[in-house]
């Protein structure tokens, strides 16, 4: 039977492909990043759960090959009788990769996208996360902000945001360090803009929404895509469109533990869909259902034929890096 080779170039890394499923939270609690979230982790998993699979530091000339995007490169060669299969994470779907596993489902709802053959998984569960403690019950006082500051809106670093909170006796607690982006136990909701555009930022993945479900911590968002693609209520999260309407779901949820309440258990409800269990079984049926069929119809193809499809794939990343170039100078010379 066919196997699936774990793209590994740094050999640095290789110890962390020998863990046990169990040790895998305490280990990239230290050590985190796209490729232990997608390569490394997905591997010790899937290994355990007896899918034919090895780690390699080198790219094969055939067989099947995973990747992350971002050790694919910036070059986009013909991979003959290689096929290549990316995890995209938030970067380009890559020309070299025939099949594309995706973060964001909205990736997958594009028509347009059809050509890279997009499929999506969500993201592992994040390790060593601790939730909210029950003793703070209905309390809400401290307001967070988990992530990176450069995927925060300028108007949540504003002192006008501060006083505004000030005033309805709550705490900011911007945690830019992803040293604390675990730690729940004393935020009582989160809040997460990248801005107040009409932008849906398609790219991204609905991280900060699971992640809030199991810390068991209400969310209020912007309406990103891929938060959008998980709702299916109001008691989800609240969306928001302004730094005004991130006040009143705030003051909503400080004055309306009923409300607060049923976010909480709808949200452990919703989290039991995104268990590392479920996750598993959902990248086993990647492999097994999609990919290995797929690769054998691959193999099927005439040359010419992967040749052509390559050069398609190519093109259009040429043309949509254009486009996004026009569609950046129009926006800039309009402002």
């Amino acid at each position: 039977m066919e196997k699936i080779h774990f793209y590994a170039p740094d050999r640095s890394t290789h110890y962390m492909f020998e863990y046990k499923p169990e040790e895998l939270a305490k280990a990239l609690a230290i050590k985190t990043s796209g490729f232990t979230a997608w390569i490394v982790s997905t591997y010790v998993r899937v290994k355990n759960a007896g899918l034919p699979c090895e780690f390699i530091d080198h790219i094969p000339s055939s067989g099947i090959l995973f990747a992350l995007s971002d050790f694919l490169g910036n070059r986009h060669p013909y991979t003959g009788e290689l096929m290549v299969v990316c995890a995209k994470s938030d970067k380009e779907f890559h020309p070299s990769a025939y099949l594309h596993v995706v973060q964001n489902p909205d990736d997958c709802h594009n028509r347009k996208n059809h050509i890279w053959k997009p499929y999506y998984i969500p993201h592992w569960p994040q390790p060593n996360l601790i939730s909210r403690r029950k003793s703070r019950e209905f309390l809400v006082e401290n307001v967070a902000y988990m992530g990176t500051r450069t995927n925060l809106a300028k108007e949540l670093l504003s002192e006008d945001w501060n006083n505004s909170l000030r005033q309805l006796g709550v705490n900011w607690h911007p945690h830019f360090s992803h040293q604390k982006w675990s730690d729940y136990s004393e935020i009582d909701t989160i809040v997460a803009a990248r801005s107040f555009s009409d932008r849906r930022y398609k790219n991204k993945p609905a991280s900060k929404l699971i992640n809030a479900w199991r810390a068991e911590v209400p969310a209020i968002l912007t309406p990103e895509s891929a938060f959008l693609a998980l709702r299916k209520s109001e008691l989800d999260f609240a969306i928001v469109n302004s730094l005004d309407e991130i006040i009143d779901a705030i003051q909503k949820l400080k004055t309306n533990p009923k409300l607060y309440r049923s976010m909480v258990n709808n949200g452990i409800k919703r989290f039991q869909e995104f268990q590392e269990d479920k996750i598993t079984q959902l990248w086993l049926n990647f492999f097994n259902e999609y990919v290995f069929p797929e690769y054998q119809r691959w193999l099927k193809m005439p040359e010419l034929s992967r040749i052509s499809q390559f050069l398609q794939r190519y093109t259009k990343l040429k043309s949509d890096r254009i486009r996004a170039r026009l569609k950046r100078f129009t926006s800039q010379g309009s402002t």
